[in-house]
């Protein structure tokens, strides 16, 4: 039962980050980003902007214009294409201008950068590089369209996302602040390049948890025969500020009033721990601090998080 002392951090704006983890991001819920629109976004101290091609498939490219820096998000869409309201440069979705009304030649380097995108669980997600190293972040053991979902945006907190997500592999916070009297431990946890995984049970309590990159985490929990499934995931706005959402979900196939009385039980339960652990993560200033024992997969979480790839924005 050692104590593992680390190096305390004299200023929580020495955990923010500044150089960004290469993860899928939420940029909010799909039904917010209707066809025919621009809309805009700030991500990664940056600004994206957000719109549907012609077959539906939401584009996200870099919201600065290259001619001036207009922000193109207050542009709009001509013949499919995002057209700049300043000077009405025109680009396509791969980020190339493509028409520019004054008749001048087009510079090679009139480019947008465009961002992988992707639609899950009510959400658009956006990932952080040029191509995706995993796929977008799931809820373990079961598929989108084996469950009924509902998708919230929950808001914003003044830490990065990772912070909350740390709270998948707090296991003493369980039943510390939340009072979960069954919560058990895993005895281990599997950790790959871009995921922390683990299964636990006993008691009625069973919980399968998943953390996607550093800012999702996912679970299947089934209390008392009650099945559960929860996705909570945070959009790095900025350094040491983030926006989170959630998804909650039961299972297909049981009687319409059933289903809606189940996932308003399940959402007032979310919204139950959400509202027990805002009053930490609203005013945590986070830190390694002196660990003990029983945050042995709390550490291995932070070592992960310390391990985990970054890339500027657009970076090429």
């Amino acid at each position: 039962m050692g104590v593992h002392a680390a190096a305390l951090i004299s200023d929580p704006a020495d955990q923010a980050e500044s150089v960004f983890h290469q993860c899928w991001y939420p940029l909010g819920l799909l039904s917010e980003f209707p066809a025919g629109q621009v809309f805009g976004r700030d991500f990664l101290g940056t600004r994206v902007v957000l719109y549907r091609d012609a077959a539906g498939k939401i584009v996200v490219q870099s919201a600065w214009c290259p001619h001036l820096g207009a922000d193109l998000s207050v542009g709009s869409l001509v013949d499919g294409q995002l057209c700049c309201a300043y000077h009405h440069w025109r680009f396509d979705t791969a980020g190339s201008c493509v028409h520019i009304p004054a008749g001048d030649k087009i510079p090679p380097r009139a480019k947008i950068a465009t961002l992988p995108s992707a639609r899950a669980w009510g959400l658009v997600w956006v990932f952080n590089g040029t191509a995706p190293s995993y796929g977008p972040p799931n809820i373990p053991g079961v598929s989108e369209d084996e469950l009924a979902i509902e998708t919230h945006r929950r808001g914003a907190r003044h830490t990065d996302p990772w912070v909350a997500v740390s709270n998948g592999v707090d296991f003493q916070h369980l039943r510390t602040l939340h009072g979960f009297p069954g919560a058990l431990t895993p005895e281990t946890l599997t950790i790959d390049d871009h995921s922390i995984e683990y299964n636990v049970g006993g008691g009625g309590y069973t919980q399968h948890g998943r953390i996607s990159g550093t800012n999702c985490f996912a679970q299947y929990l089934k209390i008392g025969g009650n099945e559960m499934f929860m996705l909570f995931a945070g959009c790095s706005v900025a350094a040491g500020k983030s926006v989170s959402y959630y998804v909650i979900g039961v299972r297909r196939g049981m009687p319409a009033p059933e289903q809606q009385a189940r996932l308003a039980g399940l959402k007032q339960f979310v919204d139950k721990l959400y509202a027990e652990d805002a009053a930490v993560l609203d005013t945590i200033r986070f830190r390694k601090g002196v660990l003990v024992a029983s945050d042995r997969h709390l550490s291995r979480f932070l070592k992960y998080v310390d391990n985990f790839p970054r890339a500027e924005p657009f970076a090429a």
